[in-house]
């Protein structure tokens, strides 16, 4: 039986206690259990932040529908999260390269210690634990129990908030950035559908991309050993050319997310108008054109 809602400040308490207990649950037991047991224990720490959610929603007496809205996919907003997460896509391994340049040790060894950690396992088990297990048992917690708890705040608070969340939630400065603007971008989706599934999708897409490139980074080994740059050698071969290359890819970007949110939003369109909206993207594209440039010349 479901008691009566939460008042605003029981609603931003729930929010902030899950998050608190989420991680001390990855401090204390996850990273112990990660540590022995390898690719199985973070299969168990996703299985236990999906128990964490689903406890805490009967914990206060709300309806598991409510708090973790799902309803059958349709063809457009499937498609505009697609089309979202090929536009957050490009920003975030800009995120991820400017974190690389101004701190390559720790980067270095984060990247190498995740991507052997990975490699230990089969190609369908990877799949399983690092996309398809996030993609449910973070969704759960972030945009599942967070979100419906931050919904006493406005929008665009409830989306940057549950974002900055989701980047303390992996618990590495350098992830922090790219993980942050990732879950902007899954907050959002949320918060235009109402509907989870779409999240759990550019979530899944996202890191079905990182396992390909353990396997991508395993092919190169077996054909030239030589060749495959160590972490600290990547993080040191960063440049300002290279910077200025992930700036070009960003361009298409604002079009990208403009035309996703576009898709996803099935109700009436929102204000600014399209023109202000077309005008705003063409502003942001040119800008990240002409860095992207300046920094590719600069070193020419």
């Amino acid at each position: 039986m479901s008691r009566s809602p939460l008042s605003r400040p029981q609603s931003l308490l729930a929010a902030g206690g899950m998050c608190a207990v989420s991680l001390v649950f990855l401090l204390f037991i996850a990273s112990p259990v990660q540590a022995a047991l390898g690719m199985t224990g973070l299969l168990l720490t996703e299985l236990g932040l999906l128990a964490l959610a689903l406890g805490g929603a009967r914990l206060l007496g709300e309806p598991l529908r409510t708090v973790f809205p799902l309803a059958r996919p349709r063809l457009r907003p499937t498609a505009g999260a697609v089309v979202l997460w090929l536009g957050i896509y490009a920003p975030v391994l800009l995120v991820a390269i400017l974190m690389q340049l101004l701190l390559p040790q720790h980067t270095a060894e984060v990247s190498t210690g995740i991507t052997g950690l990975i490699s230990t396992v089969p190609l369908w088990l990877r799949f399983l634990i690092v996309a398809v297990s996030p993609a449910i048992c973070e969704e759960a917690v972030y945009r599942g129990f967070i979100l419906h708890h931050l919904g006493v705040l406005p929008p665009w608070a409830r989306v940057l908030l549950c974002g900055a969340l989701f980047g303390v939630f992996h618990l590495d400065v350098t992830r922090f950035g790219s993980t942050a603007l990732l879950g902007v971008a899954l907050s959002w989706a949320a918060v235009c559908t109402g509907n989870l599934f779409y999240p759990a999708l550019i979530h899944l897409c996202n890191n079905s991309v990182s396992v390909l490139a353990t396997v991508a980074l395993e092919m190169a080994a077996e054909a030239a050993p030589e060749a495959v740059a160590t972490g600290a050698e990547a993080a040191a071969a960063v440049t300002p050319a290279t910077l200025g290359v992930y700036f070009l890819l960003c361009a298409p970007s604002p079009w990208l997310l403009w035309a996703g949110t576009a898709l996803l939003q099935t109700g009436a369109p929102r204000r600014p108008s399209r023109a202000k909206r077309a005008c705003l993207c063409l502003v942001l594209t040119l800008a990240l054109l002409a860095a992207g440039f300046a920094l590719i010349l600069s070193q020419g």
